[in-house]
């Protein structure tokens, strides 16, 4: 069960946004990519830092690994795709240092399948050759650093797609014409109070009102870009993937479940009552506090969510055997083992599509109107 509410457009702040974007892709590096043989994984805000109570992806190293093993022994490339290390709380060096094996195990994708790596707004120093020499040379060898790349997608038969990627950020005032004041902020202000009382990360593109509106904006840049652009990017931390949205909580209905738990009250049954009421509060809680999920038409732009979820989740994108998915890695791996089985591969996928369906989509003229839609997905009342 959903509440459903279309996300209204900002007309000024698209034209912000557009202005960033526009010249992100005027500049982009390009190459032709067949969906066929290649598989990329695309990861984003990881925001690393010192490993101390400011530092988001301490919670999340366990995922993010995991994942790295089974990408790199599955033959992906890797794409970090902005915000990988927190640059506006910490020194280079201080995160780089703290999170080498991590920094290690990307860098093997380079003699395998493959590294890419993008600046955002926390890790803008990468923006700049000098510091990528100085800093990420010794890591990764001589390694380029991206703000865009543009993927020419090969269809035999077919008109030929794109895919952008980049880390969102582009033509926002705080992170992109002002990042130095933010930076500033973050740095002297919101770090101390992070170390002290351990908050997780709070930034405009976590609020719902301005997350909701970024993404709209960037899914209107897209949409009205030349037909057969797909934009996958990052920045906003809540993965977007097309009309895909999560089941609603395993729970029956809140009314049916104050009855039975009645009945098992009168009935003295304890341990049923227990089981209900658990169950009860659970489907409570869900309609309280709904999980809130974008979904737009047509599939013009997916977003990877991040890899700083407070639970110690991560999820990315992957493109692959000609299909794009959206994936989640749990803090808790045995969310993905059976005894003796290993990893399941099957339940790592949240939502996936053919690729070349999501490119038919974008270079048809639409079937039905475009649009984007906040869904509050909770236990059915």
């Amino acid at each position: 069960m959903s509440d459903v509410a279309p996300v209204p457009l900002d007309p000024k702040y698209l034209e912000q946004i557009r202005e960033g974007l526009d010249r992100a892709r005027r500049e982009a590096d390009t190459e032709r990519f067949d969906p066929g043989t290649g598989r990329i994984v695309v990861f984003s805000d990881h925001h690393k830092g010192a490993g101390d109570k400011a530092d988001d992806f301490r919670r999340c190293e366990h995922a993010y690994t995991a994942a790295l093993g089974w990408y790199l022994e599955s033959g992906y490339r890797l794409f970090v795709l902005g915000d990988a290390e927190e640059l506006w709380e910490e020194r280079p060096q201080t995160v780089l240092e703290r999170y080498r094996a991590v920094l290690d195990l990307e860098a093997q994708f380079r003699t395998r399948g493959g590294l890419e790596r993008f600046w955002g707004n926390h890790d803008d120093d990468w923006r700049h050759a000098s510091a990528v020499r100085s800093h990420l040379w010794p890591v990764f060898g001589r390694l380029e650093v991206h703000e865009a790349l543009e993927l020419i997608i090969e269809r035999p038969g077919k008109q030929a797609g794109k895919l952008l990627f980049l880390h969102g950020h582009q033509g926002t005032v705080e992170s992109d014409r002002f990042g130095w004041a933010s930076r500033l902020a973050v740095r002297w202000i919101w770090r101390p109070l992070q170390r002290r009382f351990g908050f997780s990360a709070t930034t405009p593109a976590n609020e719902y009102d301005v997350r909701a509106k970024h993404d709209r904006a960037m899914y209107e840049w897209a949409r009205t870009q030349e037909p057969g652009i797909v934009l996958v990017a990052g920045h906003t931390h809540r993965p977007v993937f097309a009309r895909g949205t999560p089941a609603p909580p395993p729970t029956r209905p809140i009314g049916e479940l104050e009855r039975l738990l009645a009945e098992a009250v009168a009935a003295g049954d304890a341990a049923e009552a227990a089981r209900l009421r658990a169950e009860l509060e659970y489907a409570r809680t869900s309609v309280r506090r709904p999980e809130a999920v974008l979904t737009v038409s047509p599939p013009c732009y997916f977003n990877t969510g991040c890899c700083s979820f407070p639970d110690g989740d991560i999820t990315g994108i992957e493109i692959a055997d000609g299909m794009i998915r959206l994936v989640r890695w749990p803090a808790n791996l045995h969310e993905l083992v059976d005894d003796g089985d290993g990893i399941q591969d099957a339940r790592r996928v949240l939502e996936e599509a053919r690729l070349d369906d999501v490119l038919d989509a974008v270079l048809e003229p639409p079937v039905t109107a475009p649009s984007v839609v906040e869904h509050e997905i909770m236990a059915p009342r």
